[in-house]
């Protein structure tokens, strides 16, 4: 009994040791840090990290890129930089990086979208370049004036798509109309209602400096509903907003508004907002809810 108790004793021993030696053994952290599908850095594979985001609605926070690749994404535990890429000003957080030219901070809407459409016939690029970059017709507008602002500082960049497309909130300074009807976009249609910008105005007769311009109590706008990815080229067109154009003459003009004129007439009252030739010369005058001559 004495032999059994003391080989048990020497096996459990002998166990205990070869089991610590063998975790000895392997005390160091592994390295192999595969945690991403093959593919995941090929922009030409199916894995590329960018289709990997889209395929889960945008949805994934960067902060579990942080984890791995280090808070300012230039290798942390892997050691892998992020910023052999992403190359731009605040690397993966760039706007850029999503949408827009990702090769230019400073172009931060589409054109390009996030599933990289180009064209304006994409609801995702639209009118982004009229609206941002080249609108002739008065100031550039920023992204918050139509895209609703769910989070900010430094929590924007990993949680403000609330899903995609971000949600649609038009600015009360910028987009409300005067006609006392919230101004609204349609995921459906595609189109927009009830924007200043848009013929959305109404002003009094009664408040005006200048009454003898109006043949009735109120000017009032078009307010129609442009169609976002529209391709015709006529959604922002001078009649479209107010009055309507015949060739070269806008008739009516906004409704209240007294007479039948040539484009070219405007500037013989609003000489500090249009020329001669029917051009906006100043866009800080022109849609922006007030009447300038």
């Amino acid at each position: 009994m004495k032999f059994i108790t003391k080989l048990l004793v020497v096996t459990v021993s002998l166990l205990f040791t070869l089991g610590c030696s063998e975790i000895r053994n392997d005390i160091t952290p592994s390295t192999d840090f595969t945690h991403h599908p093959e593919g995941f850095g090929d922009a030409a594979s199916p894995n590329f990290h960018k289709f990997v985001f889209a395929d889960n609605n945008w949805s994934i926070n960067l902060t579990s890129c942080q984890k791995c690749h280090a808070a300012n994404y230039t290798g942390g535990t892997v050691g892998v930089s992020c910023l052999t890429c992403h190359t731009q000003p605040n690397g993966p957080e760039a706007c850029n990086t999503c949408h827009g030219n990702f090769a230019d901070p400073n172009f931060i809407a589409p054109p390009t979208d996030l599933e990289g459409n180009s064209d304006i016939g994409s609801k995702g690029v639209g009118a982004h370049y009229k609206h941002v970059y080249g609108n002739n017709l008065s100031i550039n507008i920023g992204c918050f004036d139509c895209h609703q602002q769910t989070v900010s500082d430094d929590e924007f960049v990993h949680a403000h798509i609330s899903p995609t497309p971000a949600k649609m909130q038009f600015s009360e300074v910028a987009f409300s109309d005067s006609l006392g009807v919230a101004p609204s976009y349609d995921f459906a249609n595609l189109d927009c209602s009830n924007t200043y910008c848009h013929g959305g105005f109404k002003f009094a007769k009664s408040a005006s400096a200048n009454q003898w311009a109006y043949a009735a109590d109120y000017m009032v706008g078009n307010n129609v509903a442009p169609v976002w990815n529209s391709t015709t080229g006529e959604e922002a067109k001078c009649g479209t907003c107010h009055g309507q154009m015949i060739g070269d003459v806008l008739s009516p003009l906004p409704v209240g508004h007294f007479g039948t004129f040539k484009i070219t007439d405007c500037a013989n009252c609003h000489a500090t907002v249009v020329n001669s030739s029917g051009e906006i010369i100043d866009k800080l005058k022109h849609i922006n809810k007030e009447i300038n001559r």
